[in-house]
């Protein structure tokens, strides 16, 4: 049996999908609020951080914002080849592709947007200009972007930072309260052991199914060896 049914969960708490558990975040309330005033004031904004910094759960917590005026697009440029005008167009489904349709005051998110090519930030920069986008939200280093944008964006960077220790205690009793089963001191060597947020979190599950194949009451030193299965 998962360690997470043992301790009564449905799910994994400690489970790293994009926008699982937004709420249940770290130092992300004043960088949401930032990003949010920037959304509705409707700028170009950055959120610019290293990898495992919060940045896609930073960029869902604002969909979740803005998701019931059905007027974001979130697109993750990692996982496939960036069409902005397609984008834009599949929010009407078949009929905005018939009929070239495009729709006005959209929110985009392009979050890992490395590997958007510059033909396609200019062309949503073009949206953005004669308002069929409201807002545009750049999530990534930064480094790539052409002159012309980083212009637009000014100061508009959100700037994340590394998980510290004590932020990972705060993010651990987040996902799962007052767990006894996993003690504050493993936490902060299992933080130790782990180069970004997502891989602390793996490994704190890794840990607990450790603990629990073997029956111990908590997780301990000894459950820390290994890799993530």
């Amino acid at each position: 049996m998962n360690w997470h049914e043992e301790h009564g969960f449905i799910e994994d708490p400690f489970g790293t999908g994009k926008g699982a558990f937004v709420q249940q975040a770290v130092n992300l309330n004043q960088p949401a609020e930032e990003l949010i005033y920037n959304i509705e004031a409707g700028n170009m904004v950055l959120i610019q951080g290293s990898k495992g910094t919060g940045k896609t759960t930073l960029v869902f917590a604002a969909v979740d914002k803005f998701r019931g005026e059905r007027k974001v697009i979130y697109f993750d440029c990692e996982k496939d080849q960036v069409d902005i005008k397609k984008l834009m167009q599949n929010k009407y489904g078949i009929i905005g592709k018939v009929f070239n349709l495009l729709p006005k005051g959209m929110v985009l998110m392009l979050d890992n947007f490395k590997s958007l090519s510059k033909r396609d930030i200019q062309l949503a920069k073009y949206y953005y200009d004669n308002n069929y986008l409201r807002s545009i939200v750049f999530s990534g280093n930064g480094i790539e972007l052409p002159e012309n944008i980083k212009d637009r964006i000014g100061s508009r960077i959100i700037k994340l930072k590394q998980l510290t220790a004590k932020d990972a205690v705060e993010l651990v009793k987040n996902r799962v309260g007052s767990l006894e089963f996993l003690p504050e001191k493993i936490i902060k060597k299992i933080h130790a052991k782990s180069k970004d947020t997502a891989e602390f979190l793996k490994n704190c599950s890794s840990a607990c199914q450790k603990a629990a194949d073997e029956g111990a009451a908590q997780v301990s030193e000894k459950h820390l060896s290994g890799k993530n299965e």
